[in-house]
Order: C-alpha cells, then sequence, then structure tokens
C-alpha cells in the first residue's frame, strides 16, 4: 500500500512472509495483509519487529503458528504441540479426507497445519473418532477459497464415482431440502445405489449435513448405499407370499448366495404389489413367479 514506509528488514521480511503464502493465494491475500499490518504500524516505518509483532499478535490460528514457522520465530508461550493422532480413531473416509486437506498446505507449513488442524478435528469429535463431517465442517470454517472450493471438490470425487452425472441431477432440481428426496431416488437410479461421494457432493450443494443425509438414506430401506451385485433378486416377505412359500424360497436363494459367492444382491421387502401372483419374485427390476421364478434363479444363482 502506498501509505506505508518500509524500513529495509521490515520489507524484507514481509516478502518472506509472503513466500509462505501460497502461489494461489498470494495476490488476493497481500493487499489485505497490508492493509493489516498498515493498521498495525499505525503510521511508522515498517520494521522487522513490526511485522514479527502483527504476525505473532494479530493472526489467527492456524495461520499465526504457520507463518511464525515460516519467519523461524519461536512462541515463548506455546503449548505443549497438539496431538498429530486421532485420540479415538478415523470413521468412514475421514482420514483420507483430512491428508487430502492437508495436501493443500505449502510443504514448509504442512507439519504446524497438521498439528493444529488435528487438534481442532479432535475437538469437534468430542472423544469420539473423528468423522467425515467433522473434516468438512473444518474445511468450511477456516479453509480460504481457492483452496475451499478445490478441497470440497476432490472430497466429492475420491471414490472414483462420475460426479458429473450428480452435479446434473441436482441441478436438474432446483431448491433446498425438499427435493432432496427426489435427488436421492434419482441418483440411486442412475448408479444402482447412492454412493457416498454423491452424498458428499448433495451436502455441499445443498447445504446439509452430511450426517443428515447418511440418516435419510440408511433409514429407508429404498435407498442403498452400498454398491449391488451383478443381480439383485427382490423377495416378498408379506402375509400372501409368506403363507404359499416365499419364505422357503427367501432361505433358499440365501443359502445358494452364500454357498457359492455369486455375485448378487438379496433384499427382502413387504410387499411387491403383486398378491394375486404370490410368492413373487423380482429380478433385476422384473417380476417372476412360479416356474418362471425358479428358472430364472437356478441361471443366477448356479
Amino acid at each position: 500500500m502506498s501509505d506505508i514506509k518500509w524500513l529495509p528488514d521490515g520489507q524484507k521480511t514481509f516478502e518472506k512472509l509472503m513466500a509462505a503464502v501460497p502461489d494461489a493465494m498470494r495476490d488476493t491475500m497481500r493487499p489485505k495483509l497490508l492493509q493489516m499490518l498498515s493498521g498495525k504500524a499505525a503510521g511508522q516505518p515498517v520494521s522487522k519487529k513490526i511485522v514479527e509483532d502483527w504476525v505473532k499478535e494479530d493472526l489467527p490460528e492456524p495461520q499465526r503458528s504457520a507463518l511464525m514457522a515460516a519467519l523461524g520465530i519461536k512462541d515463548p508461550k506455546a503449548k505443549k504441540e497438539q496431538p498429530v493422532a486421532a485420540t479415538a480413531g478415523w470413521d468412514g473416509d475421514s482420514e483420507n479426507m483430512f491428508e487430502r486437506m492437508l495436501q493443500e498446505v505449502p510443504d514448509m507449513m504442512r507439519e504446524v497445519f497438521r498439528g493444529k488442524l488435528m487438534g481442532i478435528a479432535n475437538q469437534k469429535a468430542a472423544g469420539g473418532p473423528i468423522k467425515e463431517d467433522h473434516i468438512v465442517e473444518i474445511v468450511k470454517e477456516i479453509v480460504p477459497d481457492p483452496f475451499k472450493t478445490n478441497i470440497l471438490k476432490a472430497f466429492a470425487t475420491m471414490g472414483g464415482v462420475d460426479l458429473t452425472k450428480v452435479e446434473a441431477v441436482i441441478e436438474a432440481n432446483p431448491g433446498g431440502e425438499e427435493v432432496v428426496i427426489n435427488i436421492l431416488h434419482a441418483v440411486q437410479e442412475e448408479f444402482g445405489y447412492v454412493p457416498k461421494e454423491a452424498l458428499v457432493l448433495i451436502s455441499q450443494k445443498k447445504e446439509i449435513f452430511l450426517s443428515k443425509l447418511y440418516r435419510l438414506v440408511t433409514a429407508y430401506a429404498a435407498f442403498r448405499i452400498e454398491e449391488p451385485g451383478k443381480h439383485i433378486i427382490t423377495l416378498c416377505d408379506g402375509t400372501s407370499c409368506h403363507v404359499k412359500g416365499g419364505n422357503a424360497i427367501l432361505k433358499e436363494v440365501e443359502a445358494k448366495v452364500a454357498g457359492n459367492g455369486a455375485d448378487v444382491t438379496v433384499e427382502k421387502v413387504r410387499c411387491l404389489g403383486c398378491c394375486d401372483l404370490s410368492p413373487a419374485v423380482m429380478i433385476d427390476g422384473e417380476i417372476y413367479t412360479g416356474a418362471d421364478a425358479q428358472a430364472k434363479l437356478a441361471v443366477i444363482l448356479n
């Protein structure tokens, strides 16, 4: 800024600090940092000491500790180093997400950020395992753009699911939480199940907690969260099918799948809406009964 008067050691220290800022955000951060430093200097020529005091006293964590480390400043008030491990372990894909988040931090500051962010993650976990939601919250609350956008997008693509299809479904369903059920059904129709990566993307786009979406898809039998087998066999366990031998078919199918490791997903439902054809079996979306059902099952299970 034009109103800053520099002493040689002050300008050199500031440029050293800027060198520690990632390239992608350096141009954006420079005017903001200069404005803060100008306020700190209060009209005085900016010396090395003013820059260092500003970093130590005015910057928030974890940027403060990281930039102090970059400038070689030791903090006499620093407490014992934050734990660098999840106190109660990890849940789901949270560890990979944590490491992916750290990839956006420059090498020279990564270990400082690791300790600070791990401490925040353990605090959010409140004695339990660190969950995927906790990592997403940290990114949204602490990480500035463009890194925030990059990290969240990376989270959504970690599992190799074609998220362009999920994005198309989301765009075709404008609105808020009221359209989420429609989106989940459309995603399952596209992939045969609701991938975790799709849930992360829906959470980001619709600003709904990932944990809430997970509770939703696990509460309804209509949704699958695991990729199904090559064939899906849905057997009715309703009253009409049950009394006409449906339960025996179910046990036979489950026993054969367990015995030969067939690439089959077996589902049990209360009703297929075909009570007049009971016992009914749905195989890959088609209804079969009697000898036709037995013949189709024999081909798939053998």
